[in-house]
């Protein structure tokens, strides 16, 4: 698009009161950083145009800088631009060439310019806030305080709140943060039992990097205001990014404690409580926002996925039925339905929704699980004319596709069509990680472990520091081999590399238990536990508990393991061997 033409939308620099603001206390979901401070501005109403004066040198000047400008030729523009808006006294041409110097981000022009429109408009709110705008990007915070203070009193005549979010929107522009945290906090100062002013200057002082202020103050906004929902958004964002989910979850739950009918906080709430594994809480809670609001297509759907992750089929059918019947969310209903019947092993059910799926977003995704299900119906053959189509029509997406289609036969358990497979994509593509390492793990389950070590040993050639590589070969090397100091180097260097990654330190752990060190096992086994109980380290931790003599821990875990994955081989063999 032409920017030249967007010209006269430039207003959204500035911030008059009643207008939509940069810094937004009803948008709570932006995360706490200066992207915060930096959301679009309303489109103003394209000006046309500017006529000409009667002078002939103004009238080319003008004519010289609309003409460059619909070319993008912007340097140009605002040289005549500029030479026009001192050579008259026409606001609107200040205006135009401080609007333009601003969106250049030219610095001196746009300080001489926007102080030539302040002169010819004095009365004007938006030049003032243009003036302030451009002494800040000059570096002249102190100077622009009195701009600042009027733009401020000005926007707070309507609207308090608007008041203190055009000084934060304004301030978050200038380069010099701690200057403009500075001048933030002169104003908080002024009126600290304003929670709008303590609320802002935390939001300032996030996007700052200043993290312990930001919560310090947000305190004291929540202090005077405990409904003020905004605060509680952005406390919750800087506990998140700090790690605090336990205090972030709690102060969420005292948010909507306060403020039962905030939508996005409950919302935010009930997606917490699904990061901390607290389903059943979860789903009470987006039953509340579907009681509050029963068109709310969003609590539905997350009603659904809720309920089929818990195994409750017949549950999440309803729910998703409900959306095709409101004609909502169809592409992600007919989808999970799919899911639901092939998780019931009704192969033939399962292909006819994921069929249904027509929406860009989903569609691949429910092409490749349609592959999945084709295979589970024993038509290997279908299954390869399945994903030759796909990549015809994506060839884009042609290595995504070709280990979709190995991974829909593996999970069909079509080992050999599954090697094939990425034998025929690497004859195309010899060198890509992806595809090397996919083959490796299917050379695995085929008992190919010279092709496995070759091929692993061939991504860390490409790739000496990849960690899942490294990774891969030492686990297979500790767990089907005797080559154990040797798995244990290649491990060390992915622990290294991935320090808190789930499978690195169970292989940790394994590595230890065949070397005869269950302690030190048990100790990285744990880890890797708490990270994600997935079945594979379940079932190792389990092992080295009761050949520990930990036997209760160890039948406990177990049983929670195969609840979860009740199909894993890796717990079933566990049971075989020690007859549980």
């Amino acid at each position: 698009m032409n920017r030249f033409l967007k010209l006269s939308s430039l207003g959204g620099l500035l911030l008059l009161s009643g207008c939509a603001t940069v810094v937004d206390a009803q948008a709570p979901e932006q995360p706490a950083d200066a992207s915060a401070l930096e959301k679009p501005a309303p489109e103003f109403e394209i000006r046309p145009p500017l006529q000409p004066g009667p002078r002939a040198e103004l009238t080319y000047q003008i004519l010289v800088a609309e003409l460059a400008g619909k070319r993008d030729q912007l340097a140009v523009a605002l040289a005549n631009y500029r030479q026009a808006a001192t050579s008259t006294q026409d606001p609107q041409i200040a205006e135009r060439a401080t609007m333009l110097a601003l969106l250049m981000k030219d610095s001196a022009a746009s300080l001489e310019l926007a102080k030539r429109w302040q002169t010819l408009a004095p009365d004007n709110d938006q030049a003032r806030q243009a003036l302030a705008l451009a002494l800040l990007r000059n570096g002249q915070v102190d100077e622009a305080t009195e701009y600042l203070e009027t733009a401020r009193r000005l926007a707070s005549a309507k609207d308090k709140q608007q008041g203190y979010a055009t000084l934060a929107s304004l301030l978050s522009q200038a380069d010099d943060k701690p200057a403009a945290l500075r001048v933030m906090k002169h104003f908080r100062d002024r009126n600290p039992g304003s929670a709008f002013a303590q609320y802002y200057f935390a939001l300032l002082a996030a996007a700052s990097g200043d993290r312990d202020q930001a919560l310090a103050s947000l305190d004291l906004a929540l202090a005077r205001d405990p409904k003020l929902a905004s605060a509680h958004q952005l406390r919750t964002h800087i506990l998140l990014d700090r790690g605090a989910n336990d205090a972030a979850l709690a102060g969420l739950a005292k948010a909507v404690a306060d403020l039962p009918r905030d939508r996005n906080l409950r919302m935010n709430y009930a997606r917490l409580l699904i990061e901390a594994g607290q389903l059943d809480k979860a789903r009470r809670e987006f039953s509340i926002l579907l009681n509050q609001n029963p068109k709310d297509a969003e609590s539905l759907y997350a009603l659904g996925l809720l309920a089929a992750e818990t195994r409750q089929f017949d549950l999440a059918q309803s729910y998703f039925l409900d959306l095709i019947k409101r004609n909502v969310r169809l592409a992600d209903a007919y989808y999970e339905l799919g899911r639901i019947e092939e998780q019931r092993g009704a192969y033939a059910k399962a292909r006819d929704w994921y069929g249904k799926v027509k929406n860009e977003e989903r569609y691949l995704n429910a092409q490749m699980r349609l592959g999945v299900v084709l295979a589970k119906l024993e038509d290997t053959g279908t299954v390869a004319q399945h994903f030759d189509s796909l990549r015809r029509s994506n060839p884009q997406s042609s290595i995504n596709l070709y280990l979709a289609e190995s991974e829909a036969l593996r999970e069909a358990d079509h080992n050999r069509e599954a090697f094939d497979t990425l034998d025929r994509a690497l004859a195309l593509h010899p060198n890509d990680k992806d595809l090397l390492y996919a083959r490796a793990l299917m050379a695995e389950r085929l008992n190919r472990i010279d092709i496995l070590e070759r091929d692993l040993r061939a991504i860390l050639v490409i790739d000496p520091k990849n960690g899942q590589a490294l990774n891969a070969l030492g686990y297979t090397l500790a767990d089907r081999t005797d080559r154990y100091q040797e798995a244990l180097g290649y491990i060390e260097q992915a622990l290294a590399l991935l320090p808190e990654d789930a499978a690195v330190l169970d292989s940790m752990g394994w590595i230890h238990y065949r070397l005869g060190n269950p302690v030190k096992a048990l100790e990285f086994l744990r880890r890797a536990y708490r990270i994600n109980s997935d079945a594979e380290i379940a079932a190792h931790l389990s092992e080295v508990l009761w050949v520990s003599g930990q036997r209760e821990e160890a039948r406990r875990i177990w049983r929670a393991g195969l609840s979860k994955q009740p199909d894993s081989r890796h717990l079933r063999e566990l049971q075989q061997r020690f007859g549980w």
